[in-house]
């Protein structure tokens, strides 16, 4: 069976449908990609926009007369990387989702983590009290 393809396009209604279907999956996945762009380029701004503020800031603090330590702990220097940082985090979650950071796997993994804590814990007790 030959395709025929009129602008691109396939004629017969199944080809349709997969091509559709195909063309569907790659705008889902394109727009899902530019979403992590936008993340990346939003996290690079914080950097650098937060790091050349917090560098003026400290020499500011430096010229009137603060120590290097008493302008680079001034907590008036980090509300910007605290407010932003939050809407950072919101960002984030809103691409990556909280799955990327709590996953599906995240509470069983972390429960199997500390059973064989506690597993190792108690085989280290158990020699420790046969040794004596």
């Amino acid at each position: 069976m030959e395709l025929k393809v009129h602008n691109g396009h396939p004629k017969n209604t199944l080809n349709k449908m997969k091509y559709f279907k195909q063309d569907n999956a790659y705008s889902r996945a394109k727009y899902k990609v530019n979403k992590i762009k936008r993340f990346y380029n939003h996290l690079s701004a914080y950097i650098i926009v937060n790091a050349f503020i917090f560098g003026i800031k400290i020499v500011r603090n430096l010229n009137d007369g603060e120590t290097f330590s008493e302008a680079f702990f001034d907590i008036k220097s980090y509300r910007i990387w605290l407010f932003w940082g939050i809407g950072l985090a919101f960002h984030a979650f809103a691409v990556f989702g909280t799955d990327y950071f709590f996953g599906s796997n995240w509470e069983e993994n972390k429960i199997k983590g500390f059973m064989e804590e506690d597993n190792h814990n108690i085989k280290s007790n158990n020699k420790y009290h046969e040794e004596l």
